[in-house]
């Protein structure tokens, strides 16, 4: 945007509007702000607008001021923009920093630094970011403000506009004898187009040409492919401030010349019919125009805004009429930006007191005629979670509930680029293997040494962590042996009293609703294996679903002891039913899966072999039970059985 030949009192800021305020006014009180002026806006302690809680009345088809809101007081407004996807409204100032508003009680939605320290001149939404435009950089954030990319420009670099060609190509101008075109794909400049001096301030399209206005006063019409000049207007004799194309009509505002006296804003609107390629009528005004935009509604009609904030709405090639002007409330401020809503309902004005201003024309406006949700910030849950004491060895972690996300990625999720794979080193081979292995072709084979207990691995452990687990409440004879195992990882034995079971406290070990088998019972060591077949759903189900009138029947224990765990809610039980049908069954001895109790006490027994082949027996064995058929009342678990051959047990 050019803004010469404006007043000059616009562009410059007294160093009191951004320094130390005057004693006994408060810090987020602008001095050149009267109070008593401002309308429909409140000023909170933080420096924040909102929104006085009044009732607003539109009238329908006249536009009026619905709401106002300040970013950060006495910080002009560049830059205006209402996003294409979403209801919100995005705004950006002279500092660099961008604020979106939500729907038409521009509720804060996300603010964040965009730029460090230019100011911010063009704003533009994409489906997955907002893209901010600054003098010499590119920035694309996400609508919660996190930087997706960053595109540094050339070095003399002075860019005012972009423009959006098609979903992936992007098009930027500026005060530079060069266009440039830039893939969002790769965020890599595709093409260089080379433009007259002073270079290209505003930009438009449709679908036969691109319109650059430049600061001399001349609009183009160039090439969609070579972006070569095919036409050219000759606005204004002093400088161009904006146009707008709508259908077949061109309509431009800007400055003259006055020769000694400088540039005037012109209150001529120049209205060219793009099907000859001449100028029309020009359009005569009551507001000295500094934006214009058509607001393709019933009519073709044009909205001419002021550096004041006068707004007058006329037709292109009628007259304009003094009862179409309305004014915007900016306390005195200069209008700094403005856009229009894609459904043309909603106006924004951002003027230079850091005020946006939400005008619209229908009591229930929407921004877009089809937007999607917005997503909002999760609200802070810090109050509701418990106290953690993070120098505690045993902490779980897992206290603090994380949300299950499929399609965004983790915090801990760092790129591979600033991350570096550390694998735990494999411990080296024990000497004995290396030299009694014997190499066939590249693949060596040694004999198990047999020289440390099966899956033991070699840990540094202080176990001085570990002494807040409890001790049995009835206590028992540590042996000498166990004091190098931490307490936690220890076999805990049942003493029992006079009262039997009923005098110990299993819920001083187990304080869950998972219930437990006790391992005291001969041939226990098939214990872990019941857990597991107990939390498979289709096995669960078909043994408990399965009746027959053999004595010992495998499948009909293990349901009974499938039941008992479901009812115990935590307290243990005993699979002694279960082992005692176990036990009878000769293939299980052949198996020698029958343990003495010399063999399980002594530690002889190989218990990894042993409950792999436990493991083979007894799916095999329920296989077989469940398939035979004995009366009517031999097995109701036919659908379960199916269900087990899918899971393929």
């Amino acid at each position: 945007m050019n803004f010469d030949g404006l007043d000059p009192g616009m562009g410059e800021y007294p160093p009191n509007l951004h320094g130390t305020m005057d004693a006994g006014l408060e810090p987020s009180m602008d001095p050149h702000l009267n109070p008593n002026l401002l309308q429909g806006v409140e000023l909170d302690p933080e420096g924040l607008a909102v929104t006085v809680p009044e009732q607003v009345h539109l009238m329908e088809g006249m536009f009026s001021e619905l709401h106002s809101a300040v970013s950060e007081v006495g910080i002009p407004v560049t830059a205006t923009h209402f996003d294409l996807q979403e209801e919100m409204l995005w705004m950006g100032n002279h500092r660099g920093h961008v604020t979106s508003f939500f729907g038409p009680t521009m509720g804060r939605h996300s603010s964040f630094q965009a730029h460090a320290t230019d100011d911010v001149r063009h704003i533009q939404s994409l489906e997955t970011g907002v893209l901010f435009l600054s003098k010499c950089n590119l920035k694309c954030h996400t609508r919660g403000g996190l930087v997706m990319f960053d595109f540094p420009m050339d070095e003399g670099a002075d860019m005012h506009s972009l423009l959006m060609t098609d979903n992936n190509t992007l098009l930027m101008g500026g005060l530079q004898n060069y266009a440039v075109e830039v893939d969002l794909n790769t965020v890599q400049e595709t093409q260089k187009f080379n433009v007259e001096v002073p270079g290209v301030a505003i930009m438009r399209q449709t679908s036969r040409f691109f319109f650059c206005g430049h600061t001399s006063g001349k609009i183009t019409l160039r090439d969609l492919r070579s972006f070569k000049t095919e036409h050219e207007f000759d606005a204004f004799s002093g400088s161009l401030s904006d146009f707008d194309v709508h259908g077949n009509l061109l309509a431009a505002c800007g400055f003259s010349s006055r020769g000694m006296n400088g540039l005037a804003c012109d209150r001529f609107l120049m209205v060219y019919d793009l099907r000859m390629m001449r100028a029309v009528t020009p359009l005569q005004v009551h507001v000295d125009p500094l934006f214009l935009r058509f607001i393709p509604t019933y009519t073709s009609r044009l909205a001419i805004i002021s550096q004041t904030g006068q707004c007058q709405f006329c037709e292109p090639t009628g007259l304009a009429n003094v009862a179409d002007i309305f004014h915007v409330n900016t306390v005195g401020q200069l209008l700094m930006s403005f856009d229009v809503s894609s459904s043309k309902q909603a106006l924004a004005f951002g003027d230079s007191g850091g005020c946006v201003h939400l005008w619209s024309d229908a009591p229930e406006v929407s921004f877009n005629d089809y937007s999607r949700e917005t997503d909002f910030a999760l609200p802070c849950l810090v109050d509701t979670l418990p106290q953690l004491d993070w120098n505690h060895d045993l902490l779980p972690l897992s206290l603090i509930p994380m949300p299950l996300t499929s399609t965004e990625q983790l915090l801990s999720d760092w790129p591979t680029a600033l991350a570096t794979p550390s694998p735990r080193r494999a411990p080296p081979a024990d000497p004995e293997i290396l030299r009694t292995m014997k190499t066939v072709g590249f693949i060596g084979y040694a004999a198990n040494p047999r020289t440390r207990p099966r899956n033991q691995a070699y840990v540094e452990l202080d176990y001085d962590n570990y002494n807040q687990v409890p001790e049995s409440p009835i206590g028992r004879d540590e042996e000498p042996h166990l004091y190098m195992v931490p307490k936690k990882y220890r076999k805990v034995t049942i003493k029992y009293s006079k009262l039997g079971l009923e005098d110990f406290d299993f819920k001083h070990y187990n304080r869950t609703l998972f219930a437990g088998l006790e391992p005291h019972i001969p041939n226990a060591y098939c214990n872990c294996m019941i857990q597991v077949l107990y939390f498979l759903e289709p096995i669960r189900c078909l043994v408990q679903n399965h009746l027959c009138q053999k004595e010992f029947c495998l499948a009909c224990e293990l349901g009974f002891l499938f039941h008992m765990l479901d009812l115990s809610r935590g307290d243990p039980c005993q699979a002694s039913n279960f082992l005692r049908a176990f036990r009878t069954i000769p293939e299980a001895s052949a198996l020698g899966l029958i343990l003495a109790d010399s063999d399980e006490q002594t530690g002889k027994a190989r218990l990894g072999r042993l409950i792999q082949s436990w493991n083979r027996f007894i799916l095999t064995q329920l296989h077989q039970e469940t398939q035979e058929q004995e009366g009517p009342q031999a097995y109701r678990g036919a659908s379960s059985s199916r269900c087990l051959k899918e899971e393929g047990l």
